[in-house]
Protein backbone atom coordinates (compact mmCIF):
# COMPACT_ATOMS: atom_id res chain seq x y z
CA UNK A 1 0.00 0.00 0.00
CA UNK A 2 2.89 2.64 0.75
CA UNK A 3 4.70 1.61 -1.97
CA UNK A 4 1.82 2.26 -4.50
CA UNK A 5 1.23 5.37 -2.84
CA UNK A 6 4.66 6.98 -3.57
CA UNK A 7 4.93 5.22 -7.04
CA UNK A 8 1.44 7.67 -7.55
CA UNK A 9 2.90 10.45 -5.36
CA UNK A 10 6.14 10.22 -7.45
CA UNK A 11 4.13 9.76 -11.40
CA UNK A 12 2.14 13.21 -10.47
CA UNK A 13 5.00 15.04 -9.56
CA UNK A 14 7.40 14.02 -12.71
CA UNK A 15 4.18 15.02 -14.96
CA UNK A 16 3.41 18.19 -13.20
CA UNK A 17 5.75 20.38 -14.96
CA UNK A 18 4.93 19.04 -18.34
CA UNK A 19 1.46 19.86 -17.88
CA UNK A 20 1.18 23.69 -17.62
CA UNK A 21 4.34 23.37 -20.60
CA UNK A 22 3.62 24.16 -24.18
CA UNK A 23 4.61 22.09 -26.94
CA UNK A 24 8.27 22.09 -27.86
CA UNK A 25 9.62 24.25 -30.21
CA UNK A 26 7.85 27.15 -29.16
CA UNK A 27 11.27 29.38 -30.00
CA UNK A 28 10.91 28.17 -33.53
CA UNK A 29 7.69 28.72 -33.31
CA UNK A 30 7.10 32.31 -31.70
CA UNK A 31 10.03 33.89 -34.10
CA UNK A 32 7.90 32.07 -37.08
CA UNK A 33 4.88 34.12 -35.87
CA UNK A 34 7.33 37.26 -35.35
CA UNK A 35 8.40 37.09 -39.17
CA UNK A 36 4.52 36.66 -40.09
CA UNK A 37 3.52 39.92 -37.97
CA UNK A 38 6.33 42.17 -39.77
CA UNK A 39 4.58 40.67 -43.08
CA UNK A 40 1.27 41.67 -41.76
CA UNK A 41 2.63 44.84 -40.85
CA UNK A 42 3.95 46.02 -43.94
CA UNK A 43 1.17 44.24 -46.38
CA UNK A 44 -1.47 46.27 -43.47
CA UNK A 45 -2.82 42.69 -42.55
CA UNK A 46 -4.76 43.40 -39.50
CA UNK A 47 -6.50 40.45 -39.32
CA UNK A 48 -3.13 38.22 -39.40
CA UNK A 49 -1.88 40.67 -36.83
CA UNK A 50 -5.01 40.76 -35.04
CA UNK A 51 -4.79 36.68 -34.49
CA UNK A 52 -1.09 36.78 -32.98
CA UNK A 53 -1.85 39.55 -30.48
CA UNK A 54 -3.99 39.14 -27.08
CA UNK A 55 -6.78 40.95 -26.30
CA UNK A 56 -5.25 42.25 -23.52
CA UNK A 57 -2.05 43.43 -25.40
CA UNK A 58 0.58 46.22 -24.03
CA UNK A 59 2.35 47.67 -26.93
CA UNK A 60 4.69 50.66 -26.17
CA UNK A 61 5.68 51.92 -30.13
CA UNK A 62 9.04 53.64 -31.04
CA UNK A 63 8.04 56.98 -30.01
CA UNK A 64 6.92 55.82 -26.20
CA UNK A 65 3.06 55.88 -26.93
CA UNK A 66 1.45 53.12 -24.80
CA UNK A 67 -1.21 51.53 -27.15
CA UNK A 68 -3.45 48.66 -26.60
CA UNK A 69 -4.46 45.89 -29.23
CA UNK A 70 -7.50 48.11 -30.80
CA UNK A 71 -4.75 51.22 -30.79
CA UNK A 72 -1.86 49.16 -32.65
CA UNK A 73 -4.47 48.20 -35.14
CA UNK A 74 -5.81 50.96 -35.86
CA UNK A 75 -2.06 52.75 -36.10
CA UNK A 76 -1.39 49.70 -38.51
CA UNK A 77 -4.39 50.55 -40.85
CA UNK A 78 -4.07 54.62 -40.47
CA UNK A 79 -0.24 54.70 -41.43
CA UNK A 80 0.97 54.77 -45.03
CA UNK A 81 3.59 52.16 -46.29
CA UNK A 82 6.35 50.93 -44.15
CA UNK A 83 9.08 48.78 -44.12
CA UNK A 84 10.16 46.29 -41.69
CA UNK A 85 13.26 44.62 -41.61
CA UNK A 86 14.32 42.59 -38.49
CA UNK A 87 18.51 42.76 -38.26
CA UNK A 88 18.47 40.02 -35.65
CA UNK A 89 16.24 38.64 -32.95
CA UNK A 90 16.98 35.78 -30.24
CA UNK A 91 13.89 33.71 -28.22
CA UNK A 92 14.33 32.01 -25.74
CA UNK A 93 11.55 29.76 -24.03
CA UNK A 94 10.37 29.43 -20.00
CA UNK A 95 8.13 27.16 -19.75
CA UNK A 96 4.51 28.35 -21.60
CA UNK A 97 6.38 31.75 -22.55
CA UNK A 98 8.72 32.82 -24.94
CA UNK A 99 10.83 36.59 -24.90
CA UNK A 100 12.00 37.60 -27.83
CA UNK A 101 14.85 40.46 -28.52
CA UNK A 102 16.18 42.09 -31.46
CA UNK A 103 16.99 44.95 -33.17
CA UNK A 104 14.67 46.34 -35.97
CA UNK A 105 14.54 48.76 -38.83
CA UNK A 106 11.96 50.90 -40.04
CA UNK A 107 11.06 52.92 -43.25
CA UNK A 108 8.65 54.53 -44.39
CA UNK A 109 6.58 58.01 -45.04
CA UNK A 110 5.57 60.52 -42.07
CA UNK A 111 3.95 63.50 -43.70
CA UNK A 112 5.17 62.90 -46.85
CA UNK A 113 8.49 62.55 -46.26
CA UNK A 114 10.89 59.57 -45.51
CA UNK A 115 11.99 57.85 -42.45
CA UNK A 116 14.39 55.43 -41.08
CA UNK A 117 14.59 54.22 -37.39
CA UNK A 118 16.08 51.47 -35.76
CA UNK A 119 15.11 50.16 -32.63
CA UNK A 120 15.66 47.02 -30.35
CA UNK A 121 12.61 45.31 -29.20
CA UNK A 122 11.37 42.58 -26.67
CA UNK A 123 8.28 40.69 -27.35
CA UNK A 124 6.95 38.79 -24.54
CA UNK A 125 4.28 35.48 -26.11
CA UNK A 126 2.41 33.13 -24.02
CA UNK A 127 1.16 29.90 -25.06
CA UNK A 128 -2.48 30.95 -23.89
CA UNK A 129 -5.72 28.48 -25.27
CA UNK A 130 -4.03 26.26 -27.40
CA UNK A 131 -1.52 29.05 -29.16
CA UNK A 132 0.79 31.37 -29.32
CA UNK A 133 0.06 35.30 -28.89
CA UNK A 134 2.09 37.97 -28.00
CA UNK A 135 0.67 39.77 -24.57
CA UNK A 136 3.52 42.32 -24.42
CA UNK A 137 5.73 44.31 -27.00
CA UNK A 138 8.24 47.43 -26.25
CA UNK A 139 10.65 48.82 -29.01
CA UNK A 140 13.14 51.68 -27.93
CA UNK A 141 14.75 54.10 -30.68
CA UNK A 142 18.22 53.52 -30.60
CA UNK A 143 20.75 55.79 -33.17
CA UNK A 144 21.46 55.26 -36.57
Amino acid sequence: MKRSIWITVLVCVMAWPVHGQAPGDGEAKVLALERLWGEAAQSRDIKAMESIFDDSLAYVDIDGRLMSKAEVLADTKAVSAVEVVVQSEVARGHKNTVIVTGIMRLRGLANGKPYQRYGRFVDTWLYKSGKWVCISSMTTAMRN
